[in-house]
């Protein structure tokens, strides 16, 4: 399955695959005894934290304690999907972006109005040796990458709107994009890209999206 939902009518509507997402940058989510599987589908992570914290106790030694819980609803994204996720860190943990060892409970919802849709029963995620700020889950946004249409002209001249162009730079890429086009971007099938023209420059470019990067 792709990372990258494009949608060539609507390129403001380009979105990250949010299951692919996740498995990109949390890895494989932990084979969980039967028990606590069931109790996981009968009901939110959060109900049964004791029975996760007493878990992840026996496979680390340490004690844990949530640090944060959110929905990506609450949030601008280019996500497909919202899902809640929960951080646990060790009982000394001061920083749990930055913090290794850390568990992530991840409850995916389904499309519709958060309030009242269904959740998947949580997936549980170890990152042992990593942290969440290294792995790009906490990265929500696509980025945008443009490149003259024709080889002889040269790509170094937009290299300064590129570096607009991400997530780093701006909190809404594609929005960074328009505002410096002379207009939104056009699909091209013979191109199987995008088609946009920047404002100071006499040629046009292809457009891309980028996903985020994963991995550190």
């Amino acid at each position: 399955m792709s990372l990258l939902v494009i949608d060539k009518n609507h390129p403001e509507c380009c979105s990250i695959n949010s299951v692919e997402h996740i498995k990109n940058s949390l890895g494989s989510p932990l084979v969980l005894p039967d028990c606590l599987q069931e109790k996981l589908s009968e009901g939110w992570a959060l109900e049964r934290e004791g029975d996760l914290l007493s878990l992840f106790e026996l496979m680390t030694g340490e004690k844990y304690h949530q640090c944060y819980r959110e929905n990506t609803y609450n949030q601008q994204t280019d996500l497909d999907q919202f899902f809640i996720f929960t951080i646990f860190g060790d009982i000394g943990c001061n920083d749990w972006c930055w913090s290794r060892g850390c568990f992530v409970a991840v409850e995916m919802g389904s499309p519709g109005d958060p309030r009242g849709c269904h959740y998947s029963p949580a997936e549980i995620f170890y990152l042992d040796d990593d942290c969440i700020a290294e792995t790009g889950f906490l990265d929500w946004h696509l980025g945008w990458w443009l490149n003259p249409v024709n080889d002889r002209h040269d790509a170094q001249k937009i290299d300064w709107l590129n570096d607009r162009l991400t997530p780093g730079y701006s909190c809404s890429p594609y929005h960074e994009m328009t505002q410096n086009c002379v207009s939104d971007p056009i699909w091209s099938d013979q191109k199987n890209c995008f088609l946009v023209k920047p404002t100071d420059l006499d040629f046009p470019c292809l457009a891309y999206p980028v996903e985020p990067h994963y991995g550190g």
